[in-house]
């Protein structure tokens, strides 16, 4: 346990096996993305932090939290980016013959999602559909039933955390899909519109690099979520040297 949470310690290509695993058993699968951003959130509201630890995968996304699981703990672990997990789903949705059905962002975006899925993959056409996320909240039974409808392998849910996280977990039994992930902003990184190089992830400073792309949105968001994060963390070290200690 990290921070309270069971997060998830293998690969990205482990956690695939496994999710197509429990897809063939016929088992419900939701994805949790832990990072600074929820471990503050959760720290402010007990009702999100138990909303953050329901999922049956709670992955580490973001260098800060594999930092904390090797200094905490001692575990080695891998980043596993949401947004790159996505695609990587999509892909094997391509081959496989899943079906995906992407929620949330605006119907323009998701126009976008649609034509690169149409240029790429087009074995998945047939295999997919969409809902924007801007329907009043009293047509949200609809969007659950279209869901249910579909029965898609994987759904994507892309809303603002923590409404993302509250829609996976309240409607989750009634939702039938085997795979529920929250993706936040990764239709635009699937797309294109927003770039995540591998030098920012392996030094751990995507949120640097996003803060400059789009300061006015997440230069106070990110000061707070990191220095929270810091605290946290030395009290997470203080706890666990007690207990080694036998105190």
């Amino acid at each position: 346990m990290l921070f309270g949470y069971n997060v998830y310690l293998k690969n990205r290509n482990s956690l695939i096996a496994e999710l197509k695993q429990r897809i063939s058993e016929g088992k419900l699968s939701t994805i949790i993305s832990l990072n600074t951003l929820k471990l503050h959130q959760g720290a402010k509201r007990r009702e999100l932090r138990e909303l953050f630890q329901a999922g049956t995968h709670t992955i580490p996304d973001g260098q800060s939290i594999v930092f904390a699981e090797y200094l905490v703990h001692g575990n080695k672990i891998s980043s596993i980016s949401g947004a790159e997990l996505m695609v990587e789903l999509i892909k094997e949705s391509s081959r496989e013959g899943y079906k995906i059905f992407f929620l949330g962002s605006p119907e323009e975006l998701l126009g976008k999602v649609k034509e690169k899925i149409n240029c790429d993959y087009p074995s998945l056409v047939d295999n997919i559909s969409f809902q924007h996320g801007y329907y009043d909240v009293k047509d949200e039974q609809e969007v659950i039933d279209r869901i249910a409808s579909f029965s898609p392998d994987f759904l994507f849910v892309a809303f603002g955390s923590p409404r993302k996280e509250e829609f996976i977990i309240k409607y989750s039994s009634m939702l039938n899909a085997k795979v529920i992930m929250g993706v936040g902003g990764s239709f635009e990184y699937f797309v294109g519109d927003v770039k995540l190089d591998r030098l920012s992830k392996k030094l751990g400073l995507r949120w640097f690099m996003r803060t400059i792309q789009d300061p006015k949105r997440l230069a106070k968001r990110y000061a707070i979520c990191n220095t929270y994060f810091l605290f946290a963390l030395l009290k997470e070290i203080i706890k666990k040297r007690t207990q080694q200690m036998g105190f």
